[in-house]
């Protein structure tokens, strides 16, 4: 296990799954990821050196905010930490880090962005790697089609892994509705995030659009709705959990933009 600062132990309620959970995630990541890079290098070892780079993006940090929302979300609509299915759930909410970083490598392209965690992002990184080996071509559009391709394989994966966890066949067909969802809000909302740039529409209402579909719906509302699918929640509860998932996802995202615009790098 990654070695990470225990939570506080003094509350007997909290149970020790809930103490483990982030080591846990970890764990499932790095067995899942090690596993994809060894089919990424049979394919050819140039790949499985580009998969070891995306593995170690995904490992290299992150607070892992969306499982952790759809492990609560899974717990407060009666998932058992001591059932069998455990292991599979964890699996399955894993899959949302690689979603997220799907995300962030394509967001990285579109803003232009030079670092990420104070490392340098995906096509910067590879446009460098270009340069420094004298290659043919343009360093910055190979770094771009490196960006590219590496954030779709994210997502490629991130669908793997939920349907490869091993979920019961009827928490898995659970699961497909908020994931479908949540998959195509986010490139919505980034893609209004583009357009709106473009056009110059700097309103109020289209900001907290943006921040509904390109932030709060796969970082709060829909994990949480994700975990409580899975454990097999009634409508009013799923309702609830996404209001609340909601209006906290786009409060996340006005205290980043204001710590973007004001905050300390």
């Amino acid at each position: 296990m990654s070695p990470r600062t225990p939570l506080p132990t003094a509350d007997p309620a909290v149970h020790p799954a809930d103490l483990a959970l982030l080591d846990r995630l970890e764990d499932v990541l790095a067995s899942f990821l090690a596993e994809r890079r060894t089919s990424a290098t049979a394919i050819d070892p140039a790949f499985g050196a580009a998969a070891g780079d995306l593995a170690a993006f995904v490992l290299g940090g992150g607070k892992r905010i969306r499982p952790i929302f759809a492990w609560w979300g899974w717990r407060g609509a009666g998932g058992d930490p001591d059932g069998p299915e455990v292991s599979a759930v964890l699996r399955a909410i894993a899959a949302l880090e690689l979603i997220q970083a799907c995300a962030l490598v394509h967001d990285d392209l579109m803003d232009a962005s030079a670092t990420r965690r104070g490392r340098p992002t995906v096509h910067v990184e590879f446009a460098r790697r270009h340069a420094d080996a004298g290659w043919r071509g343009r360093p910055a559009r190979f770094g771009a089609a490196a960006a590219i391709l590496l954030g779709d394989l994210a997502l490629v994966w991130a669908d793997d892994m939920l349907r490869g966890s091993g979920l019961p066949a009827d928490a898995a067909a659970r699961a497909t509705g908020p994931w479908e969802a949540m998959r195509t809000e986010v490139l919505g909302g980034q893609y209004l995030d583009m357009f709106v740039q473009s056009t110059g529409d700097t309103s109020a209402s289209a900001a907290l659009q943006i921040d509904r579909y390109k932030t709060a719906a796969y970082t709060v509302e829909r994990p949480l709705h994700l975990g409580a699918a899975i454990a097999g929640a009634d409508p009013s509860l799923v309702a609830a959990y996404r209001r609340f998932g909601a209006d906290l996802g786009e409060a996340f995202q006005l205290r980043d933009d204001l710590l973007g615009v004001f905050g300390d790098p």
